[in-house]
């Protein structure tokens, strides 16, 4: 009884920090829309009222923090105007589509998921709106950084304590609750630690993110998400290709291939092991039972399909499911989309990737020999990473509207944009003398820069 009273007591504790330090950061955003951005995106990624077992795990805070943003971003000055891009557009049609495609859907729970996907969605406007300097998008990278990484160092921590014999998995409730959403999750998140690093002034922090780094990617096996360990694998390629000092990435990676294979139980030996031949595995049978269901569902409604949560119906998997199926989530970005929106919506989505992408080619060719702009270049790389990772997972992940896709979208949007502008207002930004293939810490940018 008593340690029952004591865990009671511990809850509600919790619940009234979390609740006193959201409510702290209220003042700040009604002066300063920028901030509520910040702290909705923390909410958003890191969840801390799941960490909470009283009043405050159910309490709306994302939406609260959402409408005092908005209403600051009313009141304020700045411009509230969202730049013409191919990313904004293409977000705008998107969204209008979607919900297109839910008055036409066939579950009940369609309309609630769209409000949700469009409150989403709103915020990622926000966020064109006000992340139009290096300085915010540098802030917005740790804000998501120090969010996820949470769950990364907490779960790479707990992976080698245990010896790997349970599994990783992130707060209850949220989008990043299951095994295969975390490892997504920190998947991309890890590029982002890796811009921070290179850019970071102080040693100590640079040995901190390394650190981090190391523990994340830990995580990720911790989770025994197969689709994981294939994300990690294509983000530590992308890594080399995109990035700089490849020697330090090789030995970083090599770790924790060692880690993997010297400390990691025989339990995840054999669930990695059946990679190898997944066939023999139920949940690939599952999986391409699924992808056979969206794709009948999307040929009979090429228009707009069958809109949010179209796999909870049972009469819509009578009629399209595979013999002997049973209705279940689609396990593909790809598929799900092309479920639920129909084929105007898997274009959609998938030119936002694709313009996603290029803005990042863009910047890269713009900066590739530019001292002043190698931040930007670094970071144009990152993203690229981050989204490749998204783009292999997800085709064995439902997370179609996972918000961290949409915002990094609109931050490889701003960043072309930014370039671009600042291109044009300073040629000088551009130098035609290359930079040298590993350049190194800033410090070494500014003393080159003084050579010149």
């Amino acid at each position: 009884m008593h340690s029952c009273c004591d865990w009671k007591k511990a809850s509600f504790v919790r619940s009234v920090i979390v609740a006193l330090l959201i409510f702290g950061t209220i003042p700040f955003i009604f002066t300063r829309p920028f901030v509520g951005l910040m702290v909705w995106s923390w909410l958003g990624y890191m969840n801390p009222y799941r960490l909470t077992y009283g009043f405050a795990y159910s309490f709306p805070w994302v939406l609260i923090i959402a409408v005092i943003t908005l209403v600051s971003v009313a009141a304020s000055r700045e411009d509230k105007r969202i730049p013409f891009t191919a990313v904004s557009v293409l977000l705008f049609l998107f969204l209008a589509w979607t919900g297109l495609a839910t008055i036409f859907a066939v579950d009940s729970s369609a309309v609630g998921t769209f409000e949700e996907f469009a409150k989403t969605l709103v915020m990622v406007f926000v966020t064109f709106m006000l992340v139009k300097t290096r300085a915010r998008m540098h802030w917005l990278v740790w804000m998501i950084v120090v969010s996820l990484g949470f769950y990364g160092v907490k779960g790479g921590v707990f992976t080698a304590l245990g010896g790997g014999a349970s599994h990783v998995l992130g707060p209850s409730g949220s989008f990043i609750g299951d095994n295969n959403a975390i490892a997504l999750a920190l998947c991309m998140v890890l590029p982002l630690m890796r811009y921070l690093q290179l850019h970071a002034a102080r040693k100590a922090v640079r040995v901190g993110l390394g650190a981090a780094m190391l523990l994340t990617a830990i995580a990720v096996l911790g989770t025994y998400s197969r689709g994981g360990l294939i994300a990690l694998a294509i983000v530590a390629l992308a890594l080399l290709v995109k990035g700089r000092r490849r020697v330090a990435v090789t030995l970083f990676f090599g770790v924790v291939a060692l880690t993997a294979y010297h400390f990691m139980p025989p339990q995840w030996i054999a669930r990695m092991g059946t990679l190898q031949d997944p066939t023999q595995v139920n949940s690939a049978e599952t999986r391409i039972q699924s992808w056979k269901f969206a794709a009948n569902v999307a040929f009979h409604h090429p228009f707009v399909g069958g809109g949010f949560n179209d796999y909870k119906s049972e009469r819509l998997w009578e009629a399209y499911g595979p013999p002997d199926a049973r209705p279940r989530a689609i396990h593909s970005v790809y598929f799900r989309v092309l479920s639920e929106q129909g084929f105007p919506g898997l274009f959609l989505f998938l030119g936002l990737l694709a313009a996603s992408w290029l803005n990042c080619r863009s910047v890269r060719k713009k900066t590739r020999a530019s001292l002043d702009q190698r931040w930007a270049y670094d970071l144009a790389s990152m993203l690229q990473v981050s989204l490749v990772a998204f783009v292999v997972s997800g085709a064995l992940l439902p997370m179609t509207y996972f918000d961290l896709t949409y915002q990094l979208m609109a931050l490889c949007a701003l960043l072309a944009l930014y370039v671009r502008n600042a291109v044009t207002e300073s040629p000088a930004l551009s130098p035609a003398k290359a930079l040298p293939r590993e350049l190194g810490h800033p410090s070494r940018v500014h003393r080159a820069m003084s050579e010149q």
